[in-house]
């Protein structure tokens, strides 16, 4: 009798076990993991930008989008359409005047590469531009922003 009740227990706690470690271990992972594709689709992707790749695991999600400057003339609002994108998104500290400065010098071989970094909706988001790609004049030069998204509540 004994064996059979702990037979039986033994049981119950290996579903309850077994339930509770595939809710936590896959479950959890997979809403967070829609909610911030959610949050990537919402925020769409900057004004005259490619969408590059999203790359998903169960931590973060990576956006990465693409301007091109034919021959390395960059339209004159590039920047304000990475900080009207910023700002839309949730980073309410992008001040322009760094936008503008990031933009600029980042087609330059060694430029800056700026990271704004903000909380939205229990999670932690950040956006890098990168132009670091060494061109010779007059080249088409690309600007990239990687988005991502990680450490939901």
């Amino acid at each position: 009798m004994f064996f059979v009740v702990l037979a039986g227990l033994l049981t119950v706690g290996l579903c309850v076990g077994g339930g509770l470690a595939g809710y936590v271990g896959w479950f959890v992972p997979r809403q967070e993991m829609a909610q911030r594709k959610t949050m990537l689709t919402d925020w769409g992707r900057p004004a005259g930008f490619t969408s590059d790749r999203l790359v998903e695991g169960d931590d973060a999600s990576q956006q990465v989008y693409r301007f091109t400057c034919p021959e390395g003339r960059c339209p004159v609002d590039l920047a304000e359409r990475v900080h009207d994108w910023l700002t839309a998104a949730g980073a309410r500290d992008a001040k322009i005047e760094d936008v503008t400065r990031c933009v600029e010098h980042g087609f330059q071989y060694g430029g800056p590469t700026c990271t704004w970094a903000w909380r939205v909706d229990g999670c932690r988001a950040s956006a890098t531009t990168t132009g670091l790609d060494r061109v010779p004049r007059g080249w088409d030069r690309p600007l990239v922003l990687n988005v991502r998204v990680e450490e939901c509540d």
